[in-house]
């Protein structure tokens, strides 16, 4: 059918697409079982939302911003260390710059598969964060990805290489480290004990390579010195992570669309809420990252995602465990210690 509308008339005016039904179902359908049947869907080129022009530079300025305040707020926390000018530039610029480029290489994976499929994106958007500096970037659709597995592909490719490239840094920064004499190792930046140990991946990453019980302490107020290179590895860690959560219009988000379609992957985001909501009262997530993270994805990222062009073929095999060894990768990295 794309291939009859490109010869004719209408060509670039209409985009034909291959979908369930999403109209309501009524109670005989669900009991004939003849609801969301495959459909065909008539719209016009542009589908992406509307977004205030202003908005998005203003929030990316304001995740820079946040980004240098936490650089520098972890730097000073360290009352020990010398804290002149020549100190704060060797602390903070690598941990700044490490942050910043793990945010690059997620970005630049989305757009190899953007550029593979022949599909458009926007511009990403820096997503501030008052616990890490950011949370990660919202990077919309322009135009609809040709199937479910081009959207699996592109939802999940950014994370993966950023979660990658922030586990080489947190083992580089974390090596170099233990190597450190104790005068240089005094003049690190501190991160508190508690925003390590929410991650039960990276705290085991700073156990097994600076000793065990390092994050062990009856002071909730305690830190921690970590090289600046570990400490970006962290922030790229968590952030990538929860960009993977199946919330919203999120990454996470995505490939829970593109592997259970959209009538199911409303039902996970809903449950993944509730578990979050409830991990926060019962303290299962002392430093308020996950409720936080949630609240933001439900007020900026609540709208359902562009419907690709072809809704009906499934996620390959291969894809699918994929995105459970992903799952337990991200379980191990939101999961607080114990």
């Amino acid at each position: 059918m794309e291939k009859a509308l490109e010869k004719s008339s209408v060509a670039g005016k209409v985009v034909p697409y291959y979908i369930r039904d999403p109209t309501l179902v009524t109670e005989e359908q669900f009991e004939t079982n003849t609801f969301e049947l495959p459909v065909v869907m008539i719209t016009g080129p542009d589908i992406s939302p509307d977004t205030n022009r202003f908005v998005k530079p203003f929030v990316t300025v304001l995740g820079g911003l946040c980004v240098a305040s936490f650089s520098l707020a972890v730097c000073f926390a360290n009352q020990d260390a010398v804290q002149d000018p020549l100190w704060l530039e060797e602390m903070a610029s690598p941990l700044i710059i490490s942050i910043l480029m793990t945010q690059v290489a997620h970005e630049a994976a989305h757009q190899v598969v953007a550029f593979k499929d022949k599909f458009k994106t926007g511009a990403p958007t820096i997503v501030p964060s008052i616990q890490l500096g950011l949370t990660g970037c919202i990077t919309p659709l322009k135009t609809p990805p040709p199937n479910f597995n081009s959207l699996f592909d592109f939802a999940i490719s950014g994370p993966l290489v950023g979660m990658i490239i922030s586990l080489g840094l947190m083992y580089a920064g974390l090596e170099q480290q233990v190597f450190m004499d104790n005068l240089s190792q005094s003049q690190l930046p501190s991160l508190p004990v508690e925003l390590v140990r929410s991650s039960s991946l990276a705290g085991g990453l700073v156990e097994w390579l600076l000793g065990d019980g390092v994050l062990l302490s009856p002071d909730p107020a305690a830190l921690i010195r970590l090289h600046p290179l570990a400490m970006a590895g962290f922030v790229g860690l968590l952030a990538n992570a929860l960009s993977l959560l199946p919330i919203g219009n999120t990454d996470g988000g995505r490939i829970s669309l593109s592997l259970f379609g959209r009538s199911i992957s409303r039902v996970v985001r809903t449950g993944t809420i509730g578990l979050i909501v409830i991990s926060s009262f019962f303290g299962g997530d002392t430093m308020n990252i996950l409720l936080f993270y949630t609240i933001f994805a439900q007020i900026w990222q609540r709208e359902s995602e562009i419907t690709s062009k072809n809704e009906i073929e499934n996620v390959d095999d291969v894809r699918a465990v994929v995105a459970f060894i992903t799952g337990i990768l991200v379980a191990l990295t939101v999961i607080p210690m114990f």
